[in-house]
């Protein structure tokens, strides 16, 4: 129970109060003072710091980085103001008078423990470390509930801890509640023990100051010796439930516990996202709704953190549903939404991934249809963060989870696609050139044509590869790849042009040879070019083949030699009467290279 003077200040206060838009349980109070909105910034961090460190270890990344931002932001507060009090009521904290923080009356979070403890204010100081910060919380999530047996109490651990920078103001209370007056109750002897069972009656029934509770101790510690000498103690017979977890083995106990604390930080996270929610749809204010999501985008990347792609995803749907029913209200909540959902993608967010993904088919195996449904509903900037995780320590399975998962998002928007191309990891851009080759669109088949002259002959062949698949007729860009220094992709190339004879195509390799634009001379090359221009059907080409196998006898070198031959070749493939004429011209010529060149065509087509 408060005390007179304690309800007196409290009902002044409410009355004296300015009025406020106080929102549902769990909500920070929305102003339009910035000290207040700085204010209920710093109390929603510290919010969610505390949450944190009920679901992760002190040295885990993610307290840690919300450790920092409470201490970040108090700094530049206190910097300003020297000091930051809030006031302590039953479920709320106030801040010069104005409520900044009101409790989910259900959880009692932070406002009932501080009271029910008899803390009347706290103030931090300028100054504040880091350190103290972080044992405030620690003993917030010590003593915020109350305890069969407690070893100690709020107050009592504040004051041992002496915090330089973090003052305080506590008054000694009763706790309103159903308080034990009849300590008889407590039948520790049968009835047959009733001298002594009022012995203890009338010390428990004794209030005083110390002195006076350590004499009822006393006379506790007493009323049992009593019992134990004047008559029989209760038999306390245990239910065969209680046998059989006191026969349990430690390593049972230990899996029994790990199991309730991993069951008690889903429902930590899935509380908290439903709590912030609901502050976000309260309010009012552009400002204040931006910063909510700033939290939300926190509280999100800890729930992919463990793993629980059912909440997350069950949330932004919902998330979506909400923001977008009051877009009539508040048109610029649409907006920020959709630069919240790409914040989300970001690296930062999505990079905590990295430490679930290589046991996502094993410990998470139920989790993986609903992953694989939340990261494709995403936005597609969602590539730039998934895509190196293709590198990472994965399984095969997983691994083809995520190319389809970049393949769907890519196919909305190519560019962040596009723009991985351009990292200097080879095996990495091999694997989103194959997920590139099978997006349909101009734009891919653009992308995977100016990925043919990528430094990586693997990256190239895999581009290669791509185009072909598509089946359409791309002879005048893959043409200059004839002179590739890989053979496999030559020979594919040549592949490509012999399924599409045409004259265009006969026209682009007639090009090349007339320009000499051939580098690999080899003879398989030389030839393969002649016989392709003949199997194309090429008229325009028949003078400048008679030119070649008929023209300057009289010289005689190894490549003019085997052009000569091409030639004949290709005149040979176009076999129209004009090209039967030009070979018999060759095969009766006086000149013996002229002859060669004619013969060893032939005798190439046998």
């Amino acid at each position: 129970m408060i005390s007179d003077n304690g309800r007196k200040a409290y009902i002044k206060r409410q009355m004296t109060a300015k009025p406020t838009k106080i929102g549902v349980t769990g909500n920070v109070i929305g102003q339009t003072s910035q000290k207040i909105q700085d204010v209920k910034s710093i109390v929603v961090l510290l919010f969610m710091a505390a949450k944190n460190h009920t679901m992760y270890p002190a040295h885990h990344v993610i307290y840690k980085e919300s450790l920092q931002k409470v201490i970040s932001s108090m700094d530049a507060f206190l910097k300003q103001h020297s000091d930051l009090r809030l006031d302590v009521e039953k479920n709320q904290l106030l801040f010069e008078e104005e409520p900044v923080y009101r409790d989910d009356p259900k959880t009692g979070e932070w406002a009932s423990p501080l009271y029910r403890d008899g803390i009347q204010w706290l103030e931090f100081q300028a100054g504040l470390e880091l350190i103290e910060i972080s044992e405030f919380i620690k003993i917030i999530n010590q003593y915020r509930n109350l305890q069969e047996e407690p070893k100690g109490d709020l107050v009592t651990a504040l004051w041992e801890k002496d915090f330089p920078h973090l003052q305080y103001a506590a008054m000694d209370i009763l706790w309103k509640a159903d308080t034990v007056k009849d300590f008889s109750t407590f039948n520790l002897i049968d009835h047959g023990g009733s001298a002594s069972g009022n012995h203890a009656v009338e010390g428990a029934a004794f209030q005083g100051e110390a002195d006076s509770q350590e004499s009822m101790d006393n006379d506790m510690h007493d009323s049992i010796g009593t019992a134990t000498d004047q008559g029989p103690v209760v038999d306390i017979n245990l239910s065969d439930k209680d046998r059989i977890i006191c026969e349990m083995r430690p390593e049972e106990l230990q899996y029994i516990e790990k199991m309730v604390a991993e069951e008690e930080a889903k429902k930590n996270t899935e509380d908290v996202l439903d709590v912030l929610q609901v502050i976000l749809m309260d309010q009012s204010e552009k400002e204040d709704f931006v910063t909510v999501l700033e939290f939300i985008k926190d509280e999100f990347k800890n729930t992919l953190a463990q793993g629980e792609f059912r909440i997350a995803h069950d949330f932004l749907e919902n998330l979506k549903k909400v923001c977008r029913s009051c877009k009539t209200e508040r048109p610029w909540v649409e907006p920020l939404l959709d630069r919240f959902l790409i914040h989300i993608t970001d690296v930062s967010v999505l990079g905590v991934l990295e430490d679930v993904l290589p046991s996502l088919d094993k410990q998470y195996a139920d989790q993986i249809a609903v992953f694989r449904k939340l990261l494709i509903n995403l936005p597609s900037s969602a590539v730039t963060a998934l895509g190196p995780m293709l590198q990472g320590n994965i399984s095969t399975s997983v691994k083809r989870q995520i190319m389809e998962i970049v393949g769907s998002l890519a196919m909305k928007d190519i560019q962040p696609l596009e723009r991985l191309l351009d990292l200097p990891d080879e095996a990495l851009v091999k694997k989103l050139v194959y997920i590139l080759g099978h997006i349909k669109g101009e734009r891919a088949a653009q992308i995977l044509i100016k990925m043919t002259i990528h430094s990586s002959s693997w990256v190239r062949l895999e581009a290669l590869k791509a185009l072909k698949r598509r089946n359409k007729n791309m002879v005048k860009e893959l043409l200059p790849l004839i002179n590739d220094p890989v053979l496999p992709i030559r020979r594919m190339v040549w592949d490509h042009i012999e399924a599409y004879r045409t004259e265009d195509t006969g026209g682009l390799i007639l090009d090349f040879l007339e320009q000499s634009k051939v580098l690999y001379r080899t003879d398989k090359q030389i030839l393969s070019c002649y016989r392709a221009l003949g199997r194309c059907g090429t008229h325009r080409s028949l003078p400048f083949l008679r030119q070649v196998l008929l023209g300057q006898p009289w010289k005689f070198n190894p490549e003019r030699s085997l052009r000569r031959r091409g030639a004949a070749l290709a005149l040979f493939e176009l076999n129209t009467q004009e090209a039967r004429k030009i070979l018999h011209n060759a095969s009766k010529s006086m000149y013996p290279n002229i002859r060669s060149g004619y013969q060893k065509a032939l005798k190439d087509r046998q």
